[in-house]
């Protein structure tokens, strides 16, 4: 998808907050994909911290009120959820599927008050996605990693601006390592994977009609590169923040028109392609 059908790429700067994520529920036959970041975490432990777990639970409490409460109470039943996770674990925690199991019990909750049959919660714990996961840097062959770290220090702010504006692309792609640009395009992939199981559900629930809505835990490096060169199509070495809890939602509607929607903005994405994806690609069914 060319850049020349954008002409609304950000001019000012921008940060992808809990209110970027748009409230809007998903229109009948269609879906709605959150993705976002994981809640503030302690970098010690890796797990979310309590604040962190209060905030995450709130903001996830407000988005999917939010939405049953724009949708007819008697059509309330056709909305179905899943959520996904990346299974990053840092140290004994895993900030990304800690996030996803408070949305999910905010997902229960709301259900619950709003009358909501429980198996249209399709996970009872997040499924855990490696396509969603932390800069593969960490993992694996290490010597990108140890590259940058004897240049700048391990984990500085130099270290982060060096690996996410790709000031060392030669000598990364000499030791195979994976760049900001490529993490974006696994994120990308995995979002195609979505709407083609998103597809799939729809055609299996036609009579309900079906409202789906898919919650995509994962991380800033994922979701700032993915916003920078698949939706706004933007320098790469351009600072796009990601607060904890933010990120971004996009819409497909009953014919497959996709969009992301960021205040007066919009970006169209393509999701056209063909295929479809099984159950096993998103880890074990509950229902669906």
């Amino acid at each position: 998808m060319g850049i020349e059908r954008f002409n609304n790429a950000p001019q000012e700067k921008i940060t992808l907050s809990s209110e970027t994520i748009e409230s809007t529920p998903p229109p009948k036959h269609g879906t709605v994909i959150i993705m976002q970041r994981h809640g503030d975490y302690n970098r010690e432990t890796g797990h979310l911290t309590l604040d962190g777990s209060r905030e995450t639970s709130e903001r996830s409490r407000t988005l999917i009120e939010g939405m049953l409460n724009q949708i007819p109470e008697e059509e309330r039943a056709s909305v179905a959820v899943l959520v996904v996770a990346s299974p990053t674990q840092k140290n004994e925690g895993q900030r990304s599927m800690e996030t996803a199991q408070l949305v999910i019990e905010s997902v229960r909750e709301a259900f619950r008050r709003y009358g909501i049959p429980s198996e249209n919660l399709l996970t009872d714990t997040p499924r855990p996605v490696d396509d969603i996961e932390e800069p593969r840097i960490f993992k694996g062959d290490l010597s990108y990693f140890d590259l940058l770290t004897q240049k700048y220090g391990k984990g500085t702010r130099e270290f982060w601006i060096a690996y996410e504006e790709d000031t060392h692309a030669d000598e990364r792609r000499r030791l195979g390592a994976e760049g900001p640009v490529d993490m974006s395009n696994r994120f990308a992939h995995f979002t195609h994977v979505l709407s083609r199981y998103a597809r799939r559900y729809h055609r299996s629930n036609q009579n309900i009609p079906a409202r789906l809505i898919i919650w995509n835990v994962s991380h800033y490096d994922t979701i700032t590169t993915f916003f920078k060169n698949h939706v706004a199509h933007i320098d790469q070495k351009k600072h796009i923040p990601v607060d904890y809890d933010g990120g971004l939602s996009l819409t497909i509607d009953g014919d497959q028109n996709a969009s992301i929607k960021m205040g007066e903005a919009i970006y169209p994405m393509d999701f056209a392609s063909s295929g479809d994806v099984s159950e096993g690609s998103l880890g074990e069914s509950k229902g669906a």
